[in-house]
C-alpha cells in the first residue's frame, strides 16, 4: 500500500513540474508567437493583392465589424494610395474554426481570398485552397459565382459566407 502511495506521489510531482515548465515556456514565447502570427498575416495581405514580398505596405487600424465579419483593414502602398480593403472573419463550423481573409480592390473586384488559419480537416482545407478558393479572384462583388460541389462542404461554406459578407459590406460601405 505504501509503495502505491509513493508511486502516486511521484507521478503527481512529475505532472505538476511538467505543467509548470509548459506554462513557463508558453509565457516566455508568447510575444514571439504573437509577432510571428502578425507577420504571417501581413504576408497574406500581400498575397491577397498579388504584391511582391519586398513591396512596402501599411494598413489602417482594424475597424471592428459585425454581421459575419470581424474586421476591415485598408491597405496602402508606399505612397499612401489605397490598394484595397481586407475583410477578416473567423467562423465556426462542424469541424472547427476557419479564418478567412478577403481582399477587395477600390473598384469592387475581389482580388483574392485566403484561409489564414483553421482547425478543419487538413485534407479538406488543402482541397479548398488548391482548387476552389482561387475561383473568387477577379470576380465583381455584385456578381459572385460559387462552386456548388467541392467535397469539403463545411470549410467551403465558411469561405463562401465570408466572401459574401465582405462583398455585401463593401457594397454598403465602400461601393458607389
Amino acid at each position: 500500500m505504501l509503495d502505491k502511495l509513493k508511486i502516486a506521489l511521484v507521478l503527481v510531482v512529475i505532472g505538476a513540474l511538467s505543467g509548470i515548465i509548459i506554462y513557463g515556456i508558453n509565457e516566455l514565447t508568447y510575444d514571439t508567437i504573437l509577432e510571428n502570427r502578425i507577420e504571417q498575416e501581413r504576408g497574406y495581405y500581400k498575397d491577397l493583392f498579388n504584391l511582391e514580398q519586398d513591396d512596402i505596405i501599411t494598413t489602417s487600424e482594424p475597424i471592428l465589424l459585425d454581421d459575419g465579419l470581424d474586421e476591415e483593414l485598408i491597405l496602402y502602398d508606399a505612397d499612401d494610395n489605397i490598394i484595397g480593403y481586407i475583410y477578416k472573419s473567423t467562423l465556426k463550423n462542424n469541424y472547427g474554426d476557419v479564418t478567412v481573409l478577403v481582399g477587395i480592390t477600390t473598384d469592387g473586384i475581389i482580388s483574392n481570398a485566403v484561409i489564414s488559419s483553421t482547425t478543419n480537416t487538413v485534407t479538406f482545407v488543402q482541397t479548398i485552397k488548391s482548387k476552389y478558393i482561387g475561383n473568387f479572384a477577379n470576380q465583381d462583388v455584385t456578381d459572385i459565382q460559387i462552386d456548388s460541389r467541392t467535397g469539403a462542404t463545411y470549410t467551403y461554406t465558411s469561405v463562401v459566407d465570408v466572401v459574401t459578407y465582405a462583398s455585401e459590406y463593401y457594397l454598403e460601405s465602400r461601393g458607389e
